[in-house]
């Protein structure tokens, strides 16, 4: 006759499997487990006060691993342009496309066609440098991090000024660069696993 157990120590002691029943008894308890960090008792007034605390409860119960984490679910297009950024508009004239599949930003543009111009912030150099908004899903990106920097009301400014919104990011790209070494850069926010994503730019078929 044989017989399988179904809760049982794996070779080497390293994994306990349960596949029947663990029952902890009267005395006995189990620790190492994530603890949820500790939130106030909601003090709110109104209904939408009360969501922010609810909203927040979540948040943490994500990030503490008791429920499974939000993913970003990305959207991109081209920043909007000022008046006087001739050579940026003439960049953003040769992108044909800007595209998001999961995980990956996808620009098709010739490169050829773009002008080289310095940043505003002159450490950052002179290339043929084209601004994406990258539409987060968050309604404020403040409460976000951008490689581990956390996002500011700058930010939100920076946004809405480029044709976006507040939960949108201003991204500017090297296209010269990018165009054999894709970008990477990674999001996280609370109650949201943190995610890389990748900015690859191609040349049109034919170019």
């Amino acid at each position: 006759m044989s017989y399988n157990t179904k809760n049982y120590m794996e070779q080497g002691g390293g994994k306990l499997v349960i596949g029947g029943e663990l029952a902890i008894i009267t005395g006995g308890k189990i620790t190492g487990l994530p603890v949820i960090a500790n939130q106030a008792a909601s003090e709110a007034t109104t209904v939408a006060a009360l969501k922010a605390d609810f909203n927040a409860l979540l948040a943490n119960l994500k990030d503490s691993g008791y429920m499974t984490p939000d993913a970003f679910n990305l959207s991109s297009t081209l920043c909007t342009v000022a008046d006087d950024e001739d050579a940026l508009a003439g960049n953003h004239a040769a992108v044909e496309s800007v595209t998001v599949d999961g995980n990956a930003i996808s620009i098709v543009a010739n490169v050829a066609d773009m002008t080289a111009f310095p940043s505003a912030v002159p450490a950052q150099g002179t290339h043929k440098w084209i601004g994406i908004l990258i539409t987060t899903g968050l309604a404020d990106i403040t409460v976000a991090k951008y490689n581990g920097y956390q996002l500011t009301a700058d930010d939100v400014t920076e946004a809405i000024y480029r044709g976006g919104q507040a939960g949108d990011i201003v991204m500017w790209l090297k296209c010269n660069e990018i165009a054999t070494t894709p970008k990477t850069f990674t999001l996280s926010a609370p109650g949201y696993a943190v995610q890389e994503f990748t900015v690859s730019l191609t040349e049109p078929e034919g170019a």
